[in-house]
């Protein structure tokens, strides 16, 4: 493992940690390098181990021409996955392509002009919301690269020796496909900038009134001024939304408006695009390690998937994902029953036991480690066993269940004979009673209230005629 790597690593652990001006030191670093010191793979891995922080402590970026021609369609760039374009998105592998072609069609002159005058200007202070710089340079760089961008499409379009050319410079048809995208939110970047203002913060939760009418009302007057691609207006509203739900009865009401695509209305628009994201959504799980994610991620990725599949049913959605979603829920069987229940007996039961007063403090703090374990299995199967019949895992986790609550009761009944023997009448109440607690609260989180209610009356009623 080289130095450089095992520094990213270091970092990653530590990325909640290290100060926002170290942070923004870094990242400045990186991306003035990108192009003399590091390769661009290692600067975009570099990049992405900082990118949670990034999204939070937003410090001024080194700020190029590439990334404000990107700016207008940055909401819809995704990781490749499998090479294949996917619709109202972007393929981030396409961007270095794309804009070396672009970079190729302009005069440049004029774009060593903007990269001069870029260099003199100053970034705004850390933590700034915006960067007005990439609205002022911007406004330029968009229009001369969406006008020559159109002839290249259109030429495309009408000539095919013309785009067989142009698929082969840019390395594939999917990067072909990408910049028909980007052109698409460059020809609409000034409604697309005024949109965000309205959208902002990003990710936006649920929708007000009046931003679904701002929605409506510049959707509308986009269409009427013949916009050639509306719909990626669509496509980035979807991107900043966390619901992406919502915005079908939006668009829907829309009616026959057009979205530059034949045939497709905006509702169907917004259809396509979370049928696609979900198809995203369900390979991700299809990559996921049980043993890197942990029970209770686990759990919640089976209780994500299990609201996506709900909602796209309602939806009437569910059909177009479908090879993928299959292939989700079996992998999410296999890390339920490898993740969630194998060994969840082992780590629940040896968690019941609790320290003598005399264990040193290095022992107790290993069982209080094993107690918040076993809790989280607990609570992960509960979650999972909710759902479980979703996902085609009912019989098993109630099986876990059912078995773990016979254990836990098996173990209470003999820690209650302890006590009536007089084991405990060395060690005290006070003893007894928290090895009891802790039985009763794991019987509760696994067999419920009723079963732990009866042990904990059993117990007390024992533990009371302990000596003093």
């Amino acid at each position: 493992m080289s130095d450089l790597t095992a520094e990213l690593r270091d970092i990653e652990r530590k990325l909640f940690e290290i100060p926002d001006e170290k942070v923004a030191q870094l990242t400045l670093l990186i991306e003035r390098s990108r192009a003399v010191v590091l390769s661009a793979a290692m600067a975009d891995a570099a990049l992405g181990t900082l990118r949670p922080r990034l999204v939070k402590t937003r410090p001024p970026r080194h700020l190029t021409l590439q990334r404000i021609f990107c700016h207008p369609f940055e909401d819809l760039l995704v990781l490749p996955e499998d090479g294949d374009k996917q619709f109202g998105r972007i393929s981030r592998a396409s961007v270095a392509p794309c804009w070396d072609f672009v970079l190729s069609c302009l005069d440049q002159a004029a774009v060593k002009e903007l990269e001069a005058s870029l260099r003199a200007s100053s970034p705004p202070a850390i933590g700034a919301s915006a960067d007005p710089r990439i609205a002022k340079f911007g406004a330029t760089l968009w229009n001369i690269a969406a006008r020559r961008l159109r002839e290249e499409i259109d030429r495309a379009n009408n000539e095919p020796p013309h785009r067989e050319a142009l698929i082969a410079k840019l390395g594939g048809e999917t990067p072909f496909l990408d910049l028909v995208d980007m052109l698409g939110a460059l020809e609409i970047a000034g409604a697309l900038e005024k949109l965000r203002d309205e959208l902002a913060p990003k990710p936006v939760g649920k929708l007000l009134p009046e931003q679904i009418e701002a929605i409506r009302e510049d959707y509308t007057a986009l269409c009427l001024s013949g916009a050639a691609m509306p719909g990626m207006m669509i496509a980035v509203v979807l991107a900043r939304t966390s619901d992406p739900f919502q915005l079908l009865p939006v668009f829907d009401a829309l009616g026959d408006q057009p979205t530059g695509i034949e045939g497709v209305k905006p509702g169907q628009f917004v259809r396509r695009m979370i049928s696609g994201d979900s198809r995203r959504f369900f390979k991700s799980i299809g990559r996921a390690n049980a043993e890197k994610l942990g029970d209770s991620n686990i759990a919640a990725m089976v209780d994500d998937f299990v609201r996506m599949i709900g909602r796209l049913k309602a939806d009437g959605i569910a059909d177009g994902p479908q090879p993928e979603m299959e292939a989700a829920e079996a992998r999410l069987r296999e890390m339920v029953k490898t993740g969630v229940l194998a060994g969840a007996d082992t780590k629940i039961m040896a968690a019941l036991d609790a320290p003598r007063r005399d264990d040193p403090s290095a022992a107790q703090e290993a069982l209080f480690e094993a107690k918040l374990q076993a809790e989280n299995r607990a609570f992960a199967l509960q979650k999972v066993a909710k759902v479980a019949n979703e996902i085609g895992a009912e019989k098993e986790v109630a099986s876990a269940l059912k078995t773990l609550t016979q254990q836990i009761e098996q173990g209470g009944a003999a820690l209650i004979a302890d006590i009536k023997s007089g084991k405990f009448s060395g060690l005290g109440k006070d003893a007894a009673k928290q090895q009891l607690y802790g039985a009763v609260r794991m019987l509760e989180l696994v067999g419920g209230a009723q079963a732990a209610s009866r042990l904990m009356k059993d117990g007390l009623t024992a533990i009371d005629k302990l000596p003093a």
